[in-house]
């Protein structure tokens, strides 16, 4: 049987020496799971850091952390960059989330022509936390970053200046991923999932005229958030099945 682990927490000033003060919202997630002086837990920045140590006071308005060690992992390996429309509704929470676990860098929002949703004011704050909240869950030190809207063509470019490989999830291509050696060993890859009303031609011409490879997910025309989970676990298993 595995050993529990500690339970993870979010700490932004996580430094590198020193005791630990934990405030707002950590705060209470550190009270919601009962935790005690004495007992073990870790905290992450978001930045690849990870310390353990243990309660050491518990006060209404902080916590206080001892720690006991600290260590430091490098960034996710492919460096995997989503450039997506935005589902309709909370959908973009479940993409979020899930792209998260899967190993998500950073998530961009493309303005497609048959786009319909425009991320509101607040909604790279609310990204972010939904980031946050699947890394404690899946255990992964890095959270994405969150990109500003852009168009295709500012995302394109932006993708071929750091030497990342182009991959579009498109329902009418023959290609698979067993097909697509050069996405399996690339140590940056770009995903393009477009809008569930589709790609203009000129969309289209633009990725092809990128280099992009198109990538046929199944016979089904699938929901955004459905399409970027689907494309992200296929880049996985194609790096998998590469080091196999």
């Amino acid at each position: 049987m595995t050993a529990p682990r500690d339970p993870l927490f979010y700490c932004a000033a996580l430094g590198t020496g020193g005791d630990v003060v934990l405030t707002g919202d950590e705060l209470s997630h550190v009270k919601a799971q009962r935790l005690q002086p004495g007992d073990s837990l870790s905290l992450f920045d978001g930045l690849g850091q990870i310390a353990q140590g243990q309660v050491q006071s518990i006060g209404r308005r902080e916590i206080r952390i001892v720690i006991a060690q600290r260590r430091h992992q490098p960034p996710p390996a492919p460096h995997i960059e989503l450039y997506c429309a935005v589902p309709k509704g909370d959908r973009i929470a479940t993409l979020l989330d899930m792209a998260t676990q899967l190993g998500m860098s950073r998530y961009t929002p493309i303005r497609w022509a048959h786009g319909v949703v425009e991320p509101g004011a607040r909604a790279k704050e609310r990204w972010q936390r939904i980031c946050l909240e699947a890394c404690k869950q899946s255990r992964r030190l890095h959270v994405p970053e969150i990109g500003a809207t852009v168009a295709l063509a500012s995302a394109v470019t932006e993708a071929r200046a750091s030497g990342a490989a182009l991959l579009l999830a498109h329902p009418d291509s023959d290609r698979t991923p067993a097909s697509l050696p050069a996405i399996a060993s690339a140590q940056r890859i770009a995903l393009f999932v477009g809008p569930e009303g589709g790609l203009t031609e000129g969309e289209l011409t633009t990725l092809r005229d990128a280099g992009a490879d198109f990538l046929n997910l199944g016979d089904a025309i699938l929901r955004i958030e459905t399409a970027a989970i689907a494309l992200i676990a296929a880049v996985n298993v194609m790096r998998t099945t590469k080091k196999n």
